[in-house]
């Protein structure tokens, strides 16, 4: 498996507070069966590309010194902004320029956010949105992600998320979205080897029971490897979400009076 969303890092933001949890967090990943792992902090904690690119390198070296066998990738978690597709240097999966991971406020995806993200595609890159799943609108309605996934996004599912990790309705909301072909590539979204671990077996323990053993390859490995390689992403026309009356409200308000 490739696990494209990781906070393995240390001493950068939230993620891995030092080098021997980085080190945990990796052992875990290789057991699970993850084989390349993309380091992603959150760019604001350290927005300087170079120095991101050089705390890769110095935790793949203590990697290959442990005998852990996961290889590195060089990432960040872009918060969107107005500014944000001003940056002198996007940060962008492998230092490739072609694909960036993004980040939404989670309580209301903001109006500016539809410029920011076409003013990326300007700049030849391709916006992979993180967690869509724990957004505020997207809860409320998912059908929502449709129009990003029409202006040319990708969408990233935290694993986590299908393990009630943030809630049953995120993660009935991450049911909603794999059932509706609104979901491209799965990721632990790792900050820890706690509660915010890397988990993705258990995350594909969870896919099992929703999606067939292909679409758990395109999520886990088949279009996570295409965007390492830089190469092209075709995605599925996203399904209409249709809610469920719920007609036992009507039953109960009757029987009630």
């Amino acid at each position: 498996m490739l696990d494209l969303h990781t906070h393995i890092l240390p001493g950068i933001d939230d993620g891995a507070a030092d080098v021997g949890q980085a080190l945990d967090m990796a052992a875990k990943a290789v057991a699970d069966g993850v084989r390349i792992a993309a380091a992603t902090p959150h760019f604001d904690a350290l927005p300087d590309w170079d120095r991101l690119k050089i705390a890769v390198n110095d935790l793949q070296t203590e990697l290959d010194q442990a005998a852990i066998p996961l290889q590195l990738v060089s990432g960040a978690e872009l918060y969107i902004d107005p500014q944000t597709a001003a940056l002198p240097n996007i940060p962008t999966y492998g230092d490739q320029g072609r694909y960036v991971l993004i980040e939404f406020p989670m309580r209301e995806i903001p109006g500016y956010a539809r410029d920011a993200v076409f003013k990326l595609q300007v700049r030849g890159l391709t916006p992979i949105i993180a967690h869509p799943e724990r957004y505020a609108d997207v809860l409320a309605d998912p059908n929502c992600l449709r129009e990003w996934i029409d202006l040319g996004c990708l969408l990233q599912m935290n694993s986590g998320s299908l393990l009630g990790l943030f809630g049953s309705q995120v993660e009935e909301t991450a049911r909603i979205l794999l059932a509706h072909d609104m979901v491209h590539l799965m990721a632990s979204d790792g900050h820890s080897t706690g509660r915010r671990g890397m988990t993705m077996r258990e995350g594909v323990q969870a896919l099992e029971a929703i999606v067939s053993s292909a679409a758990i390859r395109e999520l886990t490995e088949t279009i996570p490897k295409r965007i390492l390689e830089g190469e092209g992403v075709s995605s599925k026309t996203p399904k209409l979400y249709r809610p469920k009356r719920r007609f036992w409200l009507f039953g109960r308000r009757r029987a009630g009076r």
